[in-house]
């Protein structure tokens, strides 16, 4: 077997028993080289079309209802280093989830996460620029922390790596807390009523009962962060009245 061949073969099942995270990397890959491809630069991806039309800046979403940004934003990054580290984490942690819990669950987790932390944004971060998949990320890791913990299963590892990641969080300028812990809340939320609550249902709910539970549950987690989103720029919103 050549090198090439178990390369290709790595690639191919890593698609095939990881679909969503390969093609979430993917999508992050894809966007990030065409900010590049306009703007001409690595490291200076910030100033294509693509990414001033999709990053999050709360008093645009607030001021011109520009919603698609809380979840656009996840899909881009600022620079090359921004990306590969948390592509890497992404691989780490899809490897771990998506196939323990499902790919339509941990698609689910992962979205709303981003959304999560996103909204904590239009809270906490109003004057800043926003870009990175970092929300979901720790979403994943918080919905990891809580389905390990109701499995009674070592929880040590993925605590430091929060303990770790959350530090980094504080004491880095430029890096935005609100959004990872955002993302964190609301994917250890979406964790527990999409992995945890179907499976602590009595057993005459029936496992299609159990499934339709924990979706409609998801959607409510789903709308309340929605609710919570309208009510920052609206608020924003009126701030801006106000300092008229």
């Amino acid at each position: 077997m050549t090198t090439q061949t178990h390369s290709g073969g790595a690639v191919s099942r890593f698609f095939r028993l990881q679909p969503v995270t390969a093609w979430i990397i993917t999508a992050n890959l894809a966007v990030y080289a065409a900010t590049v491809a306009q703007s001409r630069s690595m490291l200076g991806n910030h100033a294509s079309s693509l990414f001033e039309a999709t990053a999050l800046y709360p008093p645009l979403v607030a001021a011109r209802d520009e919603w698609w940004r809380l979840m656009t934003s996840a899909f881009q990054h600022f620079g090359p280093m921004h990306l590969l580290l948390n592509m890497y984490m992404l691989w780490i942690l899809g490897l771990g989830i998506e196939r323990s819990i499902g790919h339509a669950r941990f698609f689910a987790l992962y979205l709303v996460s981003a959304l999560g932390g996103s909204v904590a944004v239009m809270f906490y971060g109003q004057n800043a620029l926003t870009a990175g998949a970092s929300g979901a990320i720790f979403g994943l890791m918080g919905a990891y922390a809580i389905v390990a913990m109701s499995m009674r299963l070592d929880v040590k590892g993925i605590g430091i790596l929060l303990v770790l990641n959350i530090g980094v969080s504080f004491l880095v300028p430029g890096i935005s807390l609100a959004a990872h812990l955002g993302g964190l809340v609301v994917g250890a939320l979406g964790a527990l009523v999409l992995v945890v609550l179907p499976r602590r249902l009595p057993r005459r709910v029936g496992r299609g009962g159990r499934v339709t539970v924990s979706w409609l549950a998801y959607l409510l987690v789903v709308a309340l962060v929605a609710v919570a989103a309208w009510y920052a720029a609206d608020t924003m919103s009126l701030g801006f009245l106000l300092s008229r």
